[in-house]
Order: structure tokens, then C-alpha cells, then sequence
């Protein structure tokens, strides 16, 4: 093989990303001594020294500019890898909220006895929907007696008044607004008790980061945390479900301690 003047170690990337996770990229033009391709390969140069931080985490060669290129993937963090230069649980800015929605039964809504009691709703035989009725109550017996009234004055004939639709009629469910927090940091390990989390509800105030503010009794589910090994680091996300008015139900769930 000929490296020649083609020897030179070229930067393709070196990024650092928000919690302190690099992915450094190192390529090199070289000429091999066979122009048979699966010859050549065993004539690549070896990876370029580098910071202790990071290591090798992927390879590739192909044919670049008349000679053969191999380029470097190299992932973990700064420096040598014993000074802490990424941000973990304690320092981590990454965070933010996605919002979203679900589709509940309108029985699950906070004021839904008073939705019942103004607008004459009740449950069928088995509770799981309500029949509301076509008009509002107090339209409907404004307007029976307006009619009533009208008829008399112009000697029984009929009335003109009508009642209101019911606003409700039909109505089985509403959509809820909810969300997900997530928060990410970097670890040399999972901390301990990870899995611990999972399942259990958490209270604003005891989130990491800054969660939104929410209004009343809702609070948090915490569930399983994807995570991945970036090099000789662990990119941790930890993801938190927003729940109704009401909290999570802690029968079911319990709360973290």
C-alpha cells in the first residue's frame, strides 16, 4: 500500500451535543497496492489515535478520487475520560414537554355531575353511557310554558315557543389534555434503582429539570426510560405521562417514594 502525501488525518465532524455526548469523524485518503478491491481492504490503515473519551464505534471504506478513503466513527465524551466534561442527572439542561390529548369517557371529567344536574343527563342500565336528553331542561319547560300561556290568552291555540338543543346531546367523551416530560442526561452507568421508577407516580415538584407547572391535583406516571450506549457514555432520556384532573390513581399505581 501507498499512503504518500494522502496520509493526512482529515476532520470530517466534531460535535458535542447539549449534555456533553461527542461523535468525533476522522477520514484518510490512501492508495492500495492491487487494484483488486477485496485485496485492498486488508491494506487499510488502522484508526487514529484519539482522546481517551471516546472510542471506535464505527468504520467504512470506498473508493474516493481515484484511491480509497476510511473513514472513522469514534462516540463517547471530551477530554480524557476520567474528568467529568458531560452533564448528568444533577446538571442536565436538556428537558422540554410535548402536549397531546386523549379520547376519555365523558364520565371522567371533573364537573361531570354538574353537566348531569344542568343538563338532565343520566346513566343507561349498565353506567356506561349517558343519555341526554334532546333539549335543555329549563328551555324545555320555558317553552311548555310559554306555550301554555299563548294558548290561553288566544283562546287554546297553539303555541310558538321553542325549547333549546341540548349542547350535550350525544356527547360520550371529551378530549383531555395531557403530555409527556421527557428529561436526558449523560451516565457512565444506570444509576442505581433504575427500573425502580417505572410505574409509579411522581409529584411536580420531585421531577428533574423544570417540568410545567400544572394546575389542581394532577401529577406525573413515570415509565420505562429509553437509553442508549453512545461510546463510553449512556445517552438516558426519563419520560413522564401528565395525568387527568384527579391524579394517577394511587390504588393502582402508588407512589414513588
Amino acid at each position: 500500500m501507498i499512503y504518500g502525501n494522502k496520509k493526512r488525518i482529515t476532520i470530517v465532524n466534531d460535535t458535542t451535543d447539549l449534555i456533553g455526548i461527542r461523535v468525533l469523524i476522522l477520514s484518510q485518503l490512501w492508495d492500495p497496492s492491487t487494484s483488486e478491491p477485496l485485496a485492498a481492504l486488508t491494506e487499510k490503515p488502522e484508526p487514529p489515535k484519539v482522546p481517551e473519551g471516546v472510542i471506535l464505534v464505527g468504520e467504512q471504506t470506498l473508493p474516493s478520487k481515484g484511491a480509497m478513503q476510511t473513514t472513522w466513527t469514534f462516540q463517547g465524551v471530551n477530554g480524557d475520560g476520567k474528568s467529568v466534561t458531560f452533564k448528568d442527572r444533577e446538571k442536565s439542561r436538556d428537558y422540554g414537554f410535548e402536549p397531546g390529548f386523549a379520547q376519555v369517557p365523558i364520565q371522567l371529567i371533573g364537573h361531570f355531575q354538574e353537566l348531569l344536574d344542568t343538563y338532565g343527563g343520566y346513566p343507561d342500565n349498565d353506567g356506561a353511557r349517558v343519555i341526554w336528553p334532546t333539549e335543555t331542561p329549563d328551555s324545555a319547560v320555558a317553552a311548555a310554558v310559554g306555550n301554555a300561556i299563548t294558548g290561553i290568552a288566544s283562546g287554546w291555540g297553539g303555541g310558538t315557543a321553542q325549547a333549546k338543543t341540548n349542547p350535550m346531546f350525544g356527547v360520550q367523551d371529551f378530549f383531555r389534555m395531557e403530555g409527556t416530560y421527557r428529561f436526558r442526561y449523560a451516565a457512565k452507568k444506570l444509576p442505581a434503582g433504575f427500573s425502580s421508577r417505572d410505574g409509579t407516580i411522581v409529584e411536580t415538584k420531585d421531577l428533574p429539570g423544570e417540568p410545567p407547572p400544572v394546575d389542581g391535583d394532577r401529577n406525573w406516571l413515570a415509565v420505562p426510560a429509553p437509553w442508549r450506549q453512545k461510546g463510553t457514555i449512556k445517552d438516558i432520556t426519563e419520560l413522564y405521562w401528565l395525568s387527568g384532573p384527579g391524579g394517577w390513581p394511587e390504588p393502582v399505581y402508588g407512589k414513588r417514594q
